[in-house]
């Protein structure tokens, strides 16, 4: 049995570290495991590999892999990264690494949100000058508090729930929005609504939080409308994809009030222009694409990685089985 690791990307932390091929060598060493580092090197890893273990890959790689039975996502994002009607129209199995960055990615989010409602990059800035800004904080309509203020979480996935958990923790009124509204509703969430009920989980709503897949279906799907039906004030966060908020309706909500602050892990265009008014706007929070980063992370997606290796080996049930036709 032979497995391609191919993680060929821009962004150096999503690339395999060879330290981690060496750990499943190590656990596998009945399996070969070729680590390809770049395009040219993976078309020909691919050619009879039994299993990618892979960030994506493009139709003529697959078109070269006759023996392909198995792909594994390192990362939860499927669409537009792997080649899912190809790999649907094969019977080819796709599971993907969503859970991993749940956490990290929910802290972010608060550490955003409580960024802007404490006002602590004023703060912090006051500090570098040396300033007691007490009077001018005390005058403001801000800070302010999470408590009691509603919060809705569009994508209520593993991201999302970990995002809506730590939201009703800090005394939050919650409301999620699912494609599967049906399926039993968390504790931590006081309702949830089905996308075609979006306008309702967006009225009195004072932060708005994006963490669903982008998929034909939510191309642009918060634009310059569902962000007049926030509170006045409102903040948008969004650790999703840059393309599922229309991002000028975005920034001209921000100049005009509407919105009162936005937190911003994703783009339309990454990396973010330099000449993007979002670098400069006030209460606006810029971050890298970059909400899911911790030192262990790559251990953790080895070890789903390793689990559902064993299962295979076994015929068993894989975890984490994605719908190629849906795209999640």
């Amino acid at each position: 049995m032979k497995v391609a690791v191919y993680t060929v990307w821009p962004v150096t932390f999503w690339q395999c570290p060879p330290s981690q091929v060496a750990r499943l060598k190590e656990r596998f060493p009945d399996i070969e495991f070729v680590h390809p580092a770049n395009e040219s090197e993976g078309m020909e890893a691919f050619v009879d590999a039994d299993i990618a273990f892979s960030s994506g890959f493009t139709t003529a790689m697959l078109a070269k892999a006759a023996r392909l039975r198995w792909v594994h996502s390192t990362a939860a994002a499927v669409a537009g990264l792997l080649p899912l009607p190809e790999l649907a129209a094969r019977n080819i199995t796709v599971t993907n690494s969503r859970g991993i960055q749940a956490v990290a990615m929910a802290e972010h989010v608060i550490g955003g949100l409580l960024l802007l409602a404490r006002q602590f990059d004023a703060l912090l800035m006051a500090q570098q000058r040396r300033r007691w800004i007490q009077n001018e904080i005390s005058v403001a309509t801000w800070p302010r508090t999470l408590h009691g203020r509603s919060l809705t979480v569009l994508g209520l996935g593993s991201i999302g729930q970990e995002i809506a958990r730590r939201g009703h923790a800090f005394g939050m009124k919650v409301t999620g929005v699912r494609r599967r509204a049906d399926r039993p509703k968390p504790d931590f969430v006081d309702r949830v609504l089905p996308p075609d009920k979006l306008n309702d989980a967006l009225d009195n709503c004072d932060v708005l939080v994006i963490a669903a897949p982008f998929l034909p279906t939510t191309d642009r799907l918060i634009g310059a409308k569902q962000l007049s039906l926030l509170n006045r004030g409102a903040i948008v966060v969004n650790v999703a994809r840059g393309q599922i908020i229309d991002e000028q309706a975005m920034i001209a909500a921000l100049k005009s009030g509407q919105l009162g602050g936005a937190v911003l892990d994703v783009f339309e265009k990454e990396p973010l222009d330099e000449s993007s008014p979002l670098w400069s706007l006030p209460n606006v929070v810029v971050t890298p694409h970059c909400s899911g980063y911790r030192p262990d992370h790559w251990d953790d997606v080895i070890d789903l990685f390793s689990e559902n290796l064993r299962r295979f080996q076994r015929g068993q049930p894989l975890l984490n089985v994605i719908d190629s036709a849906v795209g999640y």
